[in-house]
């Protein structure tokens, strides 16, 4: 009995018990937020694989690192150091290659027939040169223009100037009879030759003032006066045609010459309303050409306007079988304006009659 209980006894298989395993705090974590992980370190990952993306396909090149392709946005960004040796580089490459330069001269006004004094022929050199550089639409065309600063060249009675904008104020009174052949065809021959580069503007005075191509003799019935005491002023209610600057050209010269040989000559010697329209004009005229043949003295104030309203303008007087008392005046008027006074003896316009014999300018 004792014996089969002592065998029983033996034959019971030995149990082991484990308990259960200890657990860190950091794997349990990793076991209670499996999901959280997963998600943050898929995250991780997308974010390393955006930025390894990103820094093959764009891609900023160092300064100075040579094979570049590729900038921020795609956009070329160049130093202004860079752009500068770029430039010199391609004007050596142009510059290397053989050219040819064609030179068309136009016609300078030194070479047109007309007597100039005053102008520095040196400058008068206008030229266009056209430069290819080798491709076609890659050409340079430079004009000189300074050719038509103040070469506006005239002559009038062998007095010479130069300037854009040219005025005569003529004597047209009837004391001029006689003596009024050479005037006209003078006067004719200075417009004639004037170059069509500037503007002129011409304006007759015998008392009344008027500009030329108008009705000498109608427009006198609208002024009122004397050459003597009060001078000549428009009756009321009546507004002069005043002078505008008319461009040279051959058509304007042709009405130009037909008023100075039409025109008649009327009443006195009163000149201060011209000045006063001369000066009038905008702009005012750069050269006027004074000529009369009576006594240039300030009787109605035309000294005064002169100086009060001459400007830069240069007045060029001529005394034209004037007597001797308009000399000092008239070379007053032209040396306070920085012109030139000149003057023409009886003598001098009878030999000058016979020269001209029958010629007139159309």
């Amino acid at each position: 009995m004792d014996d089969t209980a002592d065998m029983e006894q033996l034959e019971e298989p030995d149990v082991i018990h484990i308990g259960e395993p200890l657990e860190t705090p950091v794997g349990k974590y990793m076991r209670e937020y499996r999901l959280l992980n997963s998600m943050l370190l898929s995250l991780l990952m997308l974010i390393l694989l955006f930025a390894a993306i990103w820094n093959i396909i764009i891609w900023v090149a160092p300064d100075g690192e040579s094979g570049s392709d590729f900038t921020d946005g795609g956009k070329p960004t160049t130093s202004p150091k860079k752009q500068e040796q770029k430039v010199r580089l391609m004007q050596r490459q142009k510059s290397a290659k053989p050219s040819q330069t064609f030179t068309f001269r136009a016609q300078a006004i030194s070479d047109i027939p007309v007597p100039v004094v005053d102008i520095e022929t040196r400058n008068l050199d206008p030229a266009i040169v056209v430069s290819p550089m080798g491709d076609v639409g890659d050409v340079s065309v430079k004009v000189d223009m300074s050719v038509l600063n103040k070469a506006f060249a005239s002559s009038f009675m062998g007095v010479k100037s130069s300037a854009n904008k040219i005025m005569f104020i003529i004597d047209y009174s009837a004391s001029m009879r006689g003596r009024d052949k050479v005037m006209r065809y003078e006067l004719s021959k200075a417009i004639d030759k004037l170059p069509a580069v500037g503007s002129v503007a011409v304006i007759f005075f015998s008392g009344p003032t008027w500009v030329a191509g108008q009705d000498a003799k109608a427009l006198h019935s609208k002024w009122k006066g004397d050459n003597s005491k009060t001078g000549w002023k428009p009756v009321a209610g009546f507004k002069p045609t005043r002078p505008k600057w008319l461009p040279v050209t051959p058509s304007n010269k042709k009405k130009l010459i037909k008023a100075v040989n039409d025109t008649p000559l009327t009443f006195g010697t009163v000149w201060d309303n011209s000045f006063e329209w001369a000066f009038y004009m905008n702009p005012k005229p750069d050269v006027i050409y004074f000529m009369t043949d009576g006594n240039a003295n300030d009787k109605f104030k035309g000294m005064d306007v002169i100086k009060s309203k001459k400007g830069r303008t240069k007045i060029y007087t001529i005394g034209y079988g004037a007597p001797q008392g308009a000399k000092k005046p008239l070379e007053e008027i032209a040396a306070m304006s920085g012109g030139k006074s000149k003057f023409v003896d009886m003598d001098k316009i009878k030999a000058m009659e016979k020269e001209i014999g029958q010629k007139k300018i159309q």
